[in-house]
């Protein structure tokens, strides 16, 4: 099998564009899809080929349907939204408290500073 390289520089969109014997040598047409796929510190692209469900062999179709189906993790979309909204609301109940620890110390400390103000100007006089 022959290797032929090709030098594909990344554009301001992050685009590349590939040449015209390359999508030859690889039988691509405009609109077909490659696959990226990197190994360690390479990336190959593959031409993807889709294929429909009932032309797959019987055993790689088995091994696919079984995949398909609620998983043990699935929740239902009204309860994600729920457990989200839920999240939110905490959040902002603890940023709410930490910002009134945050004022009342702040107040804490300008009641001292006032005081000490007050005492060194007493001594002052």
């Amino acid at each position: 099998m022959a290797t032929t390289q090709f030098k594909l520089p990344i554009g301001a969109k992050r685009q590349v564009t590939i040449p015209s014997k390359a999508m030859e040598l690889l039988s691509l047409h405009q609109g077909d899809d490659l696959l990226l796929e990197i190994v360690g510190d390479r990336a190959v692209l593959s031409p993807a080929v889709s294929v429909a469900r009932h032309e797959l062999p019987e055993d790689l179709w088995k091994k696919f349907s079984a995949r398909l189906g609620a998983k043990s993790t699935d929740i239902p979309l009204d309860k994600f939204f729920e457990e989200v909204d839920r999240e939110r609301k905490k959040a902002n109940r603890q940023a709410r408290q930490t910002r009134a620890v945050s004022t009342n110390s702040r107040k804490k400390s300008q009641r001292a500073a006032t005081a000490v103000k007050a005492e060194f100007a007493v001594e002052k006089a």
